[in-house]
């Protein structure tokens, strides 16, 4: 069983505990670098993006052994408009 707990959510930030057969993993959404965006894991960067036009909409990384997912659409406001963290194929967190 997966399953995501939302610790925090800010503007253009979303902090998790996640919970797999591997164990429970801190997983941080951060779209507030000036020129990228990263995914980190554990606070270690597993997936950073440059983001000079436009935010990114898809981050792929590991947690454990399990492949996952950032899903982000930001709105023309500079609001996160759809997100979601999927884990082995499986939506885990939306909003």
């Amino acid at each position: 069983m997966m399953i995501a707990n939302l610790i925090e959510k800010e503007w253009m930030w979303r902090n998790f505990n996640v919970v797999t057969s591997d164990g429970v993993f801190e997983v941080a959404y951060d779209g507030r670098g000036i020129g990228y965006e990263q995914v980190k894991v554990n606070d270690e960067v597993a997936c950073r993006k440059p983001s000079y036009i436009w935010y990114v909409e898809k981050f792929d990384f590991m947690i454990g052994r399990s492949k996952a997912q950032v899903r982000v659409k930001v709105s023309l406001l500079l609001q996160i408009s759809k997100f979601s963290l999927l884990v082995d194929d499986t939506i885990i967190y939306s909003e």
